[in-house]
Protein backbone atom coordinates (compact mmCIF):
# COMPACT_ATOMS: atom_id res chain seq x y z
CA UNK A 1 0.00 0.00 0.00
CA UNK A 2 3.07 2.29 0.05
CA UNK A 3 5.92 3.13 -1.74
CA UNK A 4 9.77 1.74 -1.84
CA UNK A 5 11.20 3.63 1.11
CA UNK A 6 13.51 6.15 0.26
CA UNK A 7 16.33 8.04 2.12
CA UNK A 8 14.24 11.21 3.03
CA UNK A 9 11.26 9.26 4.37
CA UNK A 10 10.02 9.98 7.71
CA UNK A 11 11.52 8.14 10.24
CA UNK A 12 10.19 7.14 13.74
CA UNK A 13 12.10 4.83 16.52
CA UNK A 14 11.32 4.12 19.69
CA UNK A 15 7.81 5.44 20.01
CA UNK A 16 6.72 5.36 23.74
CA UNK A 17 3.83 8.03 23.87
CA UNK A 18 1.09 6.61 26.03
CA UNK A 19 -0.11 2.85 25.00
CA UNK A 20 3.00 2.75 22.21
CA UNK A 21 5.35 0.15 23.39
CA UNK A 22 8.60 1.46 21.76
CA UNK A 23 7.11 1.34 17.69
CA UNK A 24 9.85 2.14 15.14
CA UNK A 25 8.06 2.91 11.69
CA UNK A 26 8.58 4.42 7.97
CA UNK A 27 6.13 6.78 6.52
CA UNK A 28 7.00 7.73 3.21
CA UNK A 29 6.57 11.56 1.76
CA UNK A 30 4.57 12.20 -0.63
CA UNK A 31 2.08 9.88 -0.31
CA UNK A 32 -0.91 8.50 1.69
CA UNK A 33 -0.23 6.23 4.35
CA UNK A 34 -3.31 4.73 6.62
CA UNK A 35 -3.26 3.78 10.25
CA UNK A 36 -5.78 1.05 11.59
CA UNK A 37 -6.18 -1.32 14.14
CA UNK A 38 -8.19 -2.41 17.19
CA UNK A 39 -9.15 0.42 20.16
CA UNK A 40 -7.07 1.00 21.84
CA UNK A 41 -3.81 0.03 19.84
CA UNK A 42 -2.40 3.12 19.77
CA UNK A 43 -3.32 5.05 16.43
CA UNK A 44 -4.05 8.53 17.63
CA UNK A 45 -1.05 8.11 19.93
CA UNK A 46 1.05 7.45 16.66
CA UNK A 47 -0.68 9.86 14.75
CA UNK A 48 -1.80 12.93 16.72
CA UNK A 49 0.29 12.37 20.19
CA UNK A 50 3.62 11.89 18.27
CA UNK A 51 3.76 13.00 14.83
CA UNK A 52 1.40 15.99 14.94
CA UNK A 53 2.55 16.61 18.27
CA UNK A 54 6.34 16.96 17.02
CA UNK A 55 5.80 18.29 14.22
CA UNK A 56 4.26 21.12 15.52
CA UNK A 57 6.63 21.59 18.10
CA UNK A 58 9.42 22.09 15.66
CA UNK A 59 7.49 24.54 14.18
CA UNK A 60 6.65 26.55 16.86
CA UNK A 61 10.42 26.50 17.95
CA UNK A 62 11.66 27.93 14.87
CA UNK A 63 9.15 31.22 15.58
CA UNK A 64 10.80 33.83 17.54
CA UNK A 65 10.20 34.40 20.82
CA UNK A 66 7.82 37.26 20.74
CA UNK A 67 5.62 35.25 18.41
CA UNK A 68 5.29 31.86 20.74
CA UNK A 69 3.94 33.95 23.65
CA UNK A 70 0.68 33.89 21.34
CA UNK A 71 0.80 30.06 20.71
CA UNK A 72 -0.18 27.50 22.47
CA UNK A 73 2.85 25.45 24.80
CA UNK A 74 3.23 22.01 23.16
CA UNK A 75 4.88 18.86 24.75
CA UNK A 76 6.99 16.95 23.16
CA UNK A 77 6.18 13.00 22.32
CA UNK A 78 8.04 10.04 24.45
CA UNK A 79 10.16 8.97 21.30
CA UNK A 80 13.67 8.39 20.64
CA UNK A 81 14.56 9.74 17.42
CA UNK A 82 11.61 11.03 14.87
CA UNK A 83 14.01 12.53 11.59
CA UNK A 84 12.73 13.95 8.45
CA UNK A 85 9.10 15.34 9.63
CA UNK A 86 7.54 18.37 8.23
CA UNK A 87 5.29 20.99 9.82
CA UNK A 88 2.16 19.42 11.03
CA UNK A 89 -1.51 19.92 10.23
CA UNK A 90 -3.92 18.23 12.30
CA UNK A 91 -7.67 17.75 11.34
CA UNK A 92 -9.50 16.18 13.78
CA UNK A 93 -13.18 14.44 13.93
CA UNK A 94 -14.50 17.09 16.15
CA UNK A 95 -15.87 20.61 15.98
CA UNK A 96 -14.05 23.71 18.10
CA UNK A 97 -16.38 26.47 16.81
CA UNK A 98 -18.76 27.62 19.67
CA UNK A 99 -19.36 31.26 18.29
CA UNK A 100 -22.42 32.02 16.26
CA UNK A 101 -21.06 34.55 14.14
CA UNK A 102 -19.03 32.17 12.15
CA UNK A 103 -20.26 30.46 8.93
CA UNK A 104 -19.35 27.78 6.64
CA UNK A 105 -18.90 31.46 4.43
CA UNK A 106 -16.65 33.17 6.96
CA UNK A 107 -14.67 29.93 7.94
CA UNK A 108 -13.64 28.92 4.19
CA UNK A 109 -13.34 32.56 2.88
CA UNK A 110 -16.39 32.56 0.55
CA UNK A 111 -17.62 35.38 2.32
CA UNK A 112 -14.82 37.48 2.04
CA UNK A 113 -14.63 36.78 -1.82
CA UNK A 114 -18.72 37.17 -2.01
CA UNK A 115 -18.00 40.50 -0.35
CA UNK A 116 -15.26 41.75 -2.75
CA UNK A 117 -17.78 40.61 -5.61
CA UNK A 118 -20.50 42.95 -4.51
CA UNK A 119 -18.31 46.12 -3.60
CA UNK A 120 -16.37 45.83 -6.93
CA UNK A 121 -19.54 44.77 -9.56
CA UNK A 122 -23.17 44.95 -6.65
CA UNK A 123 -25.26 47.79 -7.77
CA UNK A 124 -27.57 49.79 -5.29
CA UNK A 125 -31.34 48.90 -6.34
CA UNK A 126 -33.61 51.94 -5.08
CA UNK A 127 -36.38 50.43 -2.43
CA UNK A 128 -38.62 52.86 -3.31
CA UNK A 129 -38.65 53.03 -7.28
CA UNK A 130 -37.14 49.62 -7.73
CA UNK A 131 -34.88 51.62 -10.28
CA UNK A 132 -30.86 50.82 -10.25
CA UNK A 133 -29.07 53.67 -8.75
CA UNK A 134 -26.07 54.50 -10.19
CA UNK A 135 -23.12 57.33 -10.12
CA UNK A 136 -22.42 58.86 -13.37
CA UNK A 137 -18.67 60.40 -14.49
CA UNK A 138 -18.40 63.23 -17.40
CA UNK A 139 -18.13 60.60 -20.23
CA UNK A 140 -20.88 58.70 -19.10
CA UNK A 141 -22.79 61.02 -19.19
CA UNK A 142 -22.21 62.82 -22.31
CA UNK A 143 -22.73 59.21 -23.89
CA UNK A 144 -26.31 58.88 -21.82
CA UNK A 145 -27.41 62.28 -23.78
CA UNK A 146 -25.92 61.43 -27.67
CA UNK A 147 -27.52 58.53 -27.33
CA UNK A 148 -30.85 59.30 -26.40
CA UNK A 149 -31.24 62.78 -27.89
CA UNK A 150 -29.36 62.82 -31.32
CA UNK A 151 -29.23 66.22 -32.47
CA UNK A 152 -30.73 67.61 -29.89
CA UNK A 153 -30.37 71.21 -28.40
CA UNK A 154 -29.39 71.30 -25.12
CA UNK A 155 -28.38 73.45 -22.25
CA UNK A 156 -25.76 72.27 -19.51
CA UNK A 157 -26.71 73.62 -16.15
CA UNK A 158 -25.52 73.45 -12.25
CA UNK A 159 -27.58 74.10 -9.18
CA UNK A 160 -26.63 77.14 -6.90
CA UNK A 161 -27.84 78.05 -3.43
CA UNK A 162 -30.64 80.82 -3.38
CA UNK A 163 -28.27 83.87 -1.94
CA UNK A 164 -31.22 85.64 0.16
CA UNK A 165 -32.22 89.11 0.20
CA UNK A 166 -29.79 91.47 0.53
CA UNK A 167 -26.89 88.92 -1.04
CA UNK A 168 -27.48 89.26 -4.57
CA UNK A 169 -25.04 91.51 -5.60
CA UNK A 170 -22.12 89.36 -4.42
CA UNK A 171 -23.37 86.43 -6.26
CA UNK A 172 -23.94 88.02 -9.42
CA UNK A 173 -20.12 89.41 -8.81
CA UNK A 174 -18.76 86.15 -7.88
CA UNK A 175 -20.65 84.21 -11.00
CA UNK A 176 -19.02 86.97 -13.41
CA UNK A 177 -16.11 86.97 -12.15
CA UNK A 178 -15.61 83.00 -12.59
CA UNK A 179 -16.82 83.17 -16.09
CA UNK A 180 -20.57 82.74 -15.78
CA UNK A 181 -22.66 85.14 -17.34
CA UNK A 182 -26.54 83.49 -17.63
CA UNK A 183 -28.68 82.03 -14.97
CA UNK A 184 -32.40 80.12 -15.23
CA UNK A 185 -34.61 80.81 -13.03
CA UNK A 186 -37.52 79.03 -12.85
CA UNK A 187 -38.19 78.76 -16.93
CA UNK A 188 -36.61 81.77 -17.27
CA UNK A 189 -33.23 82.82 -18.49
CA UNK A 190 -31.38 85.78 -17.46
CA UNK A 191 -28.05 87.24 -18.78
CA UNK A 192 -26.04 88.53 -15.40
CA UNK A 193 -25.10 92.41 -15.28
CA UNK A 194 -22.92 93.74 -12.45
CA UNK A 195 -25.92 95.07 -9.66
CA UNK A 196 -28.55 93.02 -11.26
CA UNK A 197 -31.51 91.89 -8.73
CA UNK A 198 -32.63 88.26 -8.94
CA UNK A 199 -36.12 87.44 -8.94
CA UNK A 200 -36.82 85.02 -6.18
CA UNK A 201 -37.85 81.62 -6.71
CA UNK A 202 -37.89 77.86 -5.61
CA UNK A 203 -34.50 77.48 -3.91
CA UNK A 204 -34.21 74.02 -5.89
CA UNK A 205 -34.85 76.13 -9.34
CA UNK A 206 -31.81 78.35 -9.53
CA UNK A 207 -28.84 77.31 -11.74
CA UNK A 208 -26.13 78.53 -13.58
CA UNK A 209 -25.93 78.05 -17.87
CA UNK A 210 -22.52 76.59 -18.56
CA UNK A 211 -23.30 75.77 -22.41
CA UNK A 212 -25.60 75.56 -24.94
CA UNK A 213 -25.23 72.81 -27.42
CA UNK A 214 -26.33 70.67 -30.27
CA UNK A 215 -26.06 67.19 -28.87
CA UNK A 216 -23.93 65.65 -32.04
CA UNK A 217 -20.59 63.11 -32.27
CA UNK A 218 -18.32 66.15 -32.67
CA UNK A 219 -19.58 67.89 -30.16
CA UNK A 220 -18.93 65.47 -27.67
CA UNK A 221 -15.51 66.62 -26.48
CA UNK A 222 -17.33 69.80 -25.86
CA UNK A 223 -19.98 68.69 -23.72
CA UNK A 224 -17.95 65.83 -21.36
CA UNK A 225 -15.76 69.88 -20.69
CA UNK A 226 -19.19 71.26 -20.01
CA UNK A 227 -20.15 68.22 -17.66
CA UNK A 228 -16.90 67.99 -15.56
CA UNK A 229 -16.91 71.59 -14.79
CA UNK A 230 -20.80 71.32 -13.74
CA UNK A 231 -19.84 68.40 -11.48
CA UNK A 232 -17.15 70.59 -10.08
CA UNK A 233 -19.12 73.79 -9.42
CA UNK A 234 -22.30 72.16 -8.71
CA UNK A 235 -21.28 69.59 -5.61
CA UNK A 236 -21.54 66.74 -8.00
CA UNK A 237 -24.91 67.86 -9.61
CA UNK A 238 -25.10 68.19 -13.50
CA UNK A 239 -28.44 68.98 -14.95
CA UNK A 240 -29.30 69.15 -18.42
CA UNK A 241 -32.30 70.91 -19.99
CA UNK A 242 -33.42 69.32 -23.73
CA UNK A 243 -35.08 71.14 -25.49
CA UNK A 244 -39.51 69.39 -25.88
CA UNK A 245 -37.80 66.89 -22.87
CA UNK A 246 -37.96 66.34 -18.99
CA UNK A 247 -35.03 68.38 -17.45
CA UNK A 248 -32.18 65.55 -16.37
CA UNK A 249 -30.16 65.40 -13.34
CA UNK A 250 -27.10 63.86 -13.89
CA UNK A 251 -24.61 62.83 -10.21
CA UNK A 252 -21.47 61.90 -9.35
CA UNK A 253 -22.70 59.90 -6.13
CA UNK A 254 -24.80 56.97 -6.11
CA UNK A 255 -28.38 57.86 -6.25
CA UNK A 256 -31.45 57.14 -7.54
CA UNK A 257 -31.98 59.42 -10.99
CA UNK A 258 -35.46 59.21 -10.63
CA UNK A 259 -36.31 60.17 -6.58
CA UNK A 260 -33.12 61.18 -5.95
CA UNK A 261 -31.99 58.66 -3.33
CA UNK A 262 -28.60 58.51 -2.08
CA UNK A 263 -26.51 55.79 -1.25
CA UNK A 264 -22.98 55.33 0.66
CA UNK A 265 -20.15 54.97 -1.15
CA UNK A 266 -19.84 50.75 -1.30
CA UNK A 267 -17.08 49.10 0.76
CA UNK A 268 -16.21 45.32 1.24
CA UNK A 269 -16.35 45.86 5.06
CA UNK A 270 -20.43 46.80 4.97
CA UNK A 271 -21.63 43.35 3.72
CA UNK A 272 -19.77 41.58 6.57
CA UNK A 273 -22.05 41.11 9.84
CA UNK A 274 -19.23 40.78 12.22
CA UNK A 275 -18.11 44.43 11.43
CA UNK A 276 -19.57 47.17 12.78
CA UNK A 277 -20.37 49.18 10.08
CA UNK A 278 -21.82 46.59 7.87
CA UNK A 279 -23.62 44.71 11.09
CA UNK A 280 -27.56 45.33 11.61
CA UNK A 281 -27.82 48.12 14.59
CA UNK A 282 -30.66 46.22 16.84
CA UNK A 283 -28.74 42.74 16.86
CA UNK A 284 -25.56 43.61 16.07
CA UNK A 285 -25.20 41.42 13.80
CA UNK A 286 -26.66 38.16 15.11
CA UNK A 287 -29.59 37.87 13.24
CA UNK A 288 -31.92 37.44 16.72
CA UNK A 289 -32.52 38.99 19.99
CA UNK A 290 -32.79 37.55 22.79
CA UNK A 291 -36.25 37.98 24.66
CA UNK A 292 -37.91 36.77 27.66
CA UNK A 293 -40.21 33.90 26.61
CA UNK A 294 -43.36 33.41 27.66
CA UNK A 295 -43.61 29.68 27.49
CA UNK A 296 -40.43 29.91 29.77
CA UNK A 297 -41.72 32.21 32.14
CA UNK A 298 -45.15 30.00 32.37
CA UNK A 299 -44.03 26.24 31.52
CA UNK A 300 -47.22 24.98 32.54
CA UNK A 301 -49.94 26.74 31.63
CA UNK A 302 -52.37 24.50 33.15
CA UNK A 303 -51.36 26.06 36.56
CA UNK A 304 -53.07 28.48 38.23
CA UNK A 305 -51.88 31.65 39.76
CA UNK A 306 -52.04 30.55 43.57
CA UNK A 307 -49.98 27.17 42.36
CA UNK A 308 -47.36 29.14 40.56
CA UNK A 309 -47.95 29.67 37.47
CA UNK A 310 -45.40 32.56 37.47
CA UNK A 311 -42.58 30.00 37.67
CA UNK A 312 -39.46 32.99 38.47
CA UNK A 313 -41.71 33.83 41.26
CA UNK A 314 -41.35 30.30 42.99
CA UNK A 315 -38.27 30.87 43.80
CA UNK A 316 -37.17 31.76 47.69
CA UNK A 317 -36.04 35.06 46.37
CA UNK A 318 -39.01 36.21 44.56
CA UNK A 319 -41.72 35.55 47.45
CA UNK A 320 -42.56 39.55 47.55
CA UNK A 321 -43.36 39.55 43.93
CA UNK A 322 -45.71 36.43 44.37
CA UNK A 323 -47.26 38.16 47.05
CA UNK A 324 -48.22 41.43 45.57
CA UNK A 325 -49.53 39.84 42.52
CA UNK A 326 -51.60 37.93 44.31
CA UNK A 327 -53.03 40.90 46.42
CA UNK A 328 -53.65 43.27 43.16
CA UNK A 329 -55.03 40.33 41.04
CA UNK A 330 -57.65 39.70 43.77
CA UNK A 331 -58.66 42.97 44.18
CA UNK A 332 -59.45 43.28 40.35
CA UNK A 333 -62.00 40.53 41.26
CA UNK A 334 -59.37 37.44 39.06
CA UNK A 335 -60.02 33.84 40.27
CA UNK A 336 -57.09 33.28 41.62
CA UNK A 337 -57.38 29.37 40.88
CA UNK A 338 -58.05 29.84 37.09
CA UNK A 339 -55.65 28.22 35.21
CA UNK A 340 -52.91 30.62 32.92
CA UNK A 341 -54.51 28.95 29.91
CA UNK A 342 -57.98 30.08 30.41
CA UNK A 343 -57.22 34.04 31.41
CA UNK A 344 -58.37 36.57 29.69
CA UNK A 345 -56.01 38.56 26.93
CA UNK A 346 -56.63 41.88 29.02
CA UNK A 347 -55.90 39.97 32.33
CA UNK A 348 -52.51 38.24 30.85
CA UNK A 349 -51.65 42.10 29.77
CA UNK A 350 -52.39 43.02 33.73
CA UNK A 351 -49.86 40.22 34.87
CA UNK A 352 -47.21 41.22 31.98
CA UNK A 353 -47.32 45.07 31.70
CA UNK A 354 -48.37 45.73 35.55
CA UNK A 355 -50.36 49.05 36.42
CA UNK A 356 -49.70 51.66 38.95
CA UNK A 357 -49.88 49.96 41.35
CA UNK A 358 -49.10 46.86 40.85
CA UNK A 359 -45.54 45.35 39.03
CA UNK A 360 -45.99 43.11 36.57
CA UNK A 361 -43.15 40.11 35.13
CA UNK A 362 -41.82 43.23 32.85
CA UNK A 363 -40.93 45.39 35.50
CA UNK A 364 -39.33 42.63 37.64
CA UNK A 365 -37.05 41.78 34.54
CA UNK A 366 -36.15 45.37 34.31
CA UNK A 367 -35.77 45.16 37.91
CA UNK A 368 -32.89 42.49 38.00
CA UNK A 369 -31.37 44.31 34.77
CA UNK A 370 -30.01 46.77 36.78
CA UNK A 371 -27.85 43.49 39.52
CA UNK A 372 -26.81 41.80 35.73
CA UNK A 373 -23.24 43.05 37.02
CA UNK A 374 -24.02 40.37 39.42
CA UNK A 375 -22.79 36.14 38.15
CA UNK A 376 -26.16 34.78 39.31
CA UNK A 377 -28.06 37.35 38.06
CA UNK A 378 -27.11 37.22 34.40
CA UNK A 379 -27.20 33.10 35.03
CA UNK A 380 -30.84 33.16 36.21
CA UNK A 381 -32.31 35.83 33.99
CA UNK A 382 -30.72 33.41 30.91
CA UNK A 383 -33.51 31.02 31.94
CA UNK A 384 -35.87 32.72 30.58
CA UNK A 385 -35.00 33.94 27.69
CA UNK A 386 -35.06 32.15 24.04
CA UNK A 387 -33.54 34.12 20.34
CA UNK A 388 -36.22 35.49 18.30
CA UNK A 389 -35.76 36.56 14.64
CA UNK A 390 -34.31 40.36 14.50
CA UNK A 391 -37.39 42.36 13.38
CA UNK A 392 -34.86 44.95 11.48
CA UNK A 393 -33.22 42.82 9.39
CA UNK A 394 -35.24 40.22 9.21
CA UNK A 395 -32.70 37.52 10.08
CA UNK A 396 -30.03 38.74 7.32
CA UNK A 397 -27.68 40.23 10.06
CA UNK A 398 -27.13 43.26 7.98
CA UNK A 399 -28.38 46.81 7.38
CA UNK A 400 -31.05 47.43 5.46
CA UNK A 401 -28.96 49.90 2.74
CA UNK A 402 -26.84 47.08 2.65
CA UNK A 403 -29.16 44.44 1.10
CA UNK A 404 -30.59 47.39 -1.72
CA UNK A 405 -27.23 46.29 -3.65
CA UNK A 406 -27.60 43.51 -6.25
CA UNK A 407 -26.33 41.10 -8.66
CA UNK A 408 -28.70 39.62 -11.09
CA UNK A 409 -31.38 40.65 -8.65
CA UNK A 410 -29.92 38.94 -5.87
CA UNK A 411 -28.57 40.46 -2.76
CA UNK A 412 -25.63 38.93 -0.36
CA UNK A 413 -28.03 37.63 1.98
CA UNK A 414 -29.93 35.56 -0.91
CA UNK A 415 -27.06 34.35 -2.14
CA UNK A 416 -25.72 33.14 1.50
CA UNK A 417 -28.51 31.13 2.02
CA UNK A 418 -28.57 28.91 -1.09
CA UNK A 419 -27.03 25.73 -0.76
CA UNK A 420 -23.37 25.26 -2.15
CA UNK A 421 -24.31 23.62 -4.57
CA UNK A 422 -27.06 26.10 -6.10
CA UNK A 423 -24.12 29.09 -5.41
CA UNK A 424 -22.03 27.49 -7.75
CA UNK A 425 -24.76 26.92 -10.51
CA UNK A 426 -25.54 31.02 -9.74
CA UNK A 427 -21.96 31.42 -10.83
CA UNK A 428 -21.40 29.41 -13.60
CA UNK A 429 -25.04 31.20 -14.72
CA UNK A 430 -23.95 34.63 -13.87
CA UNK A 431 -23.85 36.84 -17.02
CA UNK A 432 -21.79 40.13 -16.21
CA UNK A 433 -21.72 43.34 -18.19
CA UNK A 434 -18.39 43.31 -20.19
CA UNK A 435 -16.65 45.70 -17.94
CA UNK A 436 -17.59 44.30 -14.75
CA UNK A 437 -17.11 41.13 -15.79
CA UNK A 438 -13.47 42.01 -16.86
CA UNK A 439 -13.18 43.74 -12.93
CA UNK A 440 -14.76 40.44 -11.20
CA UNK A 441 -12.83 38.09 -13.59
CA UNK A 442 -10.12 37.01 -10.62
CA UNK A 443 -12.90 37.08 -7.88
CA UNK A 444 -14.93 34.64 -9.88
CA UNK A 445 -12.36 32.45 -10.84
CA UNK A 446 -11.26 32.20 -7.13
CA UNK A 447 -15.11 31.73 -5.92
CA UNK A 448 -15.93 29.18 -8.14
CA UNK A 449 -12.26 27.14 -7.13
CA UNK A 450 -13.53 27.56 -3.13
CA UNK A 451 -16.58 26.37 -4.07
CA UNK A 452 -15.36 23.33 -6.39
CA UNK A 453 -12.75 22.54 -3.06
CA UNK A 454 -16.55 22.12 -1.21
CA UNK A 455 -18.41 20.42 -3.66
CA UNK A 456 -15.39 18.14 -3.84
CA UNK A 457 -15.42 16.85 -0.29
CA UNK A 458 -18.77 16.24 -0.50
CA UNK A 459 -20.60 19.26 1.06
CA UNK A 460 -22.67 20.37 -1.06
CA UNK A 461 -25.69 20.44 0.78
CA UNK A 462 -24.91 22.96 3.15
CA UNK A 463 -25.67 27.06 3.00
CA UNK A 464 -23.20 29.08 3.39
CA UNK A 465 -25.48 30.88 6.10
CA UNK A 466 -25.12 27.52 7.76
CA UNK A 467 -23.28 28.15 11.22
CA UNK A 468 -20.18 26.69 11.50
CA UNK A 469 -20.47 25.43 15.59
CA UNK A 470 -23.88 23.33 14.35
CA UNK A 471 -22.13 20.84 11.76
CA UNK A 472 -21.13 17.65 12.82
CA UNK A 473 -17.31 16.61 13.73
CA UNK A 474 -16.78 14.80 10.29
CA UNK A 475 -18.87 18.01 8.47
CA UNK A 476 -16.43 20.35 10.26
CA UNK A 477 -13.16 18.21 9.39
CA UNK A 478 -14.34 17.98 5.59
CA UNK A 479 -15.08 22.16 5.78
CA UNK A 480 -11.07 22.59 7.29
CA UNK A 481 -10.27 19.61 4.48
CA UNK A 482 -11.75 22.19 1.91
CA UNK A 483 -9.46 25.04 3.17
CA UNK A 484 -6.36 23.07 3.05
CA UNK A 485 -6.92 22.15 -0.45
CA UNK A 486 -7.56 25.98 -0.99
CA UNK A 487 -4.17 27.08 0.49
CA UNK A 488 -2.35 24.53 -1.70
CA UNK A 489 0.10 24.05 0.62
CA UNK A 490 3.56 21.81 -0.40
CA UNK A 491 6.03 20.47 2.34
CA UNK A 492 3.34 19.80 5.38
CA UNK A 493 2.15 16.44 6.82
CA UNK A 494 -1.66 16.13 7.08
CA UNK A 495 -3.01 14.48 9.99
CA UNK A 496 -6.47 13.21 9.51
CA UNK A 497 -8.45 11.53 12.28
CA UNK A 498 -11.31 9.14 10.48
CA UNK A 499 -12.58 11.89 7.69
CA UNK A 500 -14.95 9.51 6.05
CA UNK A 501 -17.19 8.87 8.71
CA UNK A 502 -20.57 9.95 7.71
CA UNK A 503 -20.09 9.88 4.42
CA UNK A 504 -21.94 7.98 1.67
CA UNK A 505 -19.65 5.47 -0.15
CA UNK A 506 -19.85 6.72 -3.62
CA UNK A 507 -18.17 10.07 -1.80
CA UNK A 508 -15.19 7.46 0.03
CA UNK A 509 -14.05 7.12 -3.80
CA UNK A 510 -14.08 10.85 -4.01
CA UNK A 511 -12.23 11.64 -0.67
CA UNK A 512 -9.90 9.04 -1.75
CA UNK A 513 -8.92 11.20 -4.88
CA UNK A 514 -8.69 14.31 -2.61
CA UNK A 515 -5.94 13.14 -0.31
CA UNK A 516 -4.10 11.27 -3.33
CA UNK A 517 -4.04 14.65 -4.60
CA UNK A 518 -2.87 16.30 -1.76
CA UNK A 519 0.38 14.00 -1.74
CA UNK A 520 0.78 14.15 -5.19
CA UNK A 521 1.19 18.13 -4.45
CA UNK A 522 4.41 17.67 -2.03
CA UNK A 523 2.36 16.76 1.49
CA UNK A 524 2.74 13.92 3.33
CA UNK A 525 -0.59 12.55 4.57
CA UNK A 526 -1.31 10.27 7.35
CA UNK A 527 -5.03 8.85 7.65
CA UNK A 528 -6.14 7.17 11.09
CA UNK A 529 -9.12 5.34 9.34
CA UNK A 530 -10.95 1.44 9.38
CA UNK A 531 -12.79 2.26 5.91
CA UNK A 532 -11.92 -0.88 3.84
CA UNK A 533 -11.90 1.41 0.97
CA UNK A 534 -9.91 4.57 2.39
CA UNK A 535 -7.56 2.04 3.47
CA UNK A 536 -7.25 0.08 -0.01
CA UNK A 537 -6.39 3.34 -1.21
CA UNK A 538 -3.73 4.40 0.66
Amino acid sequence: MTKAHEPGDLLIEGARQNNLKNISLRIPHNAVTAITGVSGSGKSSLAFDTLFAEGQWRYVESLGTYARMFLERVDRPDVDRLINIRPAIAIEQKNPVRTARSTVATATEVSDLLRLLFAKVGRPVCPDCREEARGYHPGAVADDLLTAYPDGRAMILFPIKDPGPGHDRALVESLLTRGFVRLRCGDEILDLHPGMAIPRTEPSALSVVLDRLVLRPDNRTRLTEAVETAFREGEDICRVVVVGQADRTYSTRFQCQRCGKTFDPIRPVLFSFNHPLGACPSCKGFGNILRYDEDLVVPDRQRSLMDGAIEPWTKPGTDWWQKQMLLAMKRRGVNLATPYARLSDEERALLWSGDAKFEGIRQFFDYLEQKRYKLHVRVFLSRYRSPSPCEACGGTRLRPEVRHVKIASRDIHQISDLTIQDAASWLDALALPEFDARVARDILRQLRSKLEFLLRVGLGYLTLARQTRTLSGGEAQRVALANQLGARLVGTLYVLDEPTIGLHARDTTTLAGILRDLAEAGNTVVVVEHDRQMILAA
